[in-house]
């Protein structure tokens, strides 16, 4: 995707809680946002759910107006693209159904270059 975008990789969380961990700048028309990246190993249950800190929670209810943030989630090989407004819900999410209703964009881990670019620019505004 190196054509395509250029990103910067936040490992901040002591200085600032809640700061998603990817900012990106897509394309010549610098369509720029955050993407906050989650994995889960197994299928989704209501043992095994997103986890959303406090801290990010808040952050996002802070900034989401003025700037796109979004939740890029891998679940085994299953990647999920989801918009921010639904960082309360996600906790809630058990099961891939639920998860695939709120996402706007969805793909095998292996088709990720692929699907990941063309989304997030429908989803970003410039």
């Amino acid at each position: 995707m190196a054509q395509h975008w250029m990103m910067t990789w936040h490992e901040d969380r002591h200085i600032s809680p809640g700061v998603p961990d990817l900012h990106y700048v897509i394309d010549a028309d610098c369509r720029v946002g955050w993407l906050e990246l989650k994995a889960i190993e197994v299928e989704l249950s209501k043992t095994h759910r997103v986890k959303v800190e406090p801290s990010q929670h808040q952050y996002i209810r802070r900034w989401r107006d003025l700037m796109p943030i979004h939740f890029l989630i891998r679940v085994k090989r299953i990647v999920y693209l989801v918009d921010g407004e639904h960082h309360a819900a996600l906790p809630e999410i058990h099961n891939a159904h639920d998860m695939r209703l709120i996402c706007a964009a969805t793909c095998d881990q292996a088709e990720i270059a692929k699907v990941l670019t063309p989304a997030l620019k429908t989803l970003t505004r410039y």
